[in-house]
């Protein structure tokens, strides 16, 4: 699957943070603020709409109390994105 860097950002930042280090493991949504590069809150949410539309992720809302988490084929994804680092 095509991905741009930005939602790779996303994703990445979805697993790797302070509330949770296993893929699919939901956190709120505003753990993935601090833990992108992405500096806009509104060009995060549009990413994370995105892979929403892509089957990679699932939103439950975008608010700082919501959760967000990875599919089984967003965790696919995450664990192709580790491998080519």
């Amino acid at each position: 699957m095509k991905l741009t860097e930005l939602e790779k950002d996303v994703i990445v930042a979805i697993t790797e943070n302070e509330y949770s280090d296993v893929p699919g493991d939901p956190v709120w949504s505003f753990s993935i603020d601090y833990n992108t590069k992405i500096t806009k809150k509104n060009q995060i949410s549009g990413v994370v709409s995105s892979l929403v539309k892509k089957g990679l992720v699932v939103s439950q809302g975008w608010d700082k109390d919501d959760v967000v988490y990875l599919t089984k084929k967003g965790i696919d994804e995450y664990h192709k994105l580790k491998v080519k680092k």
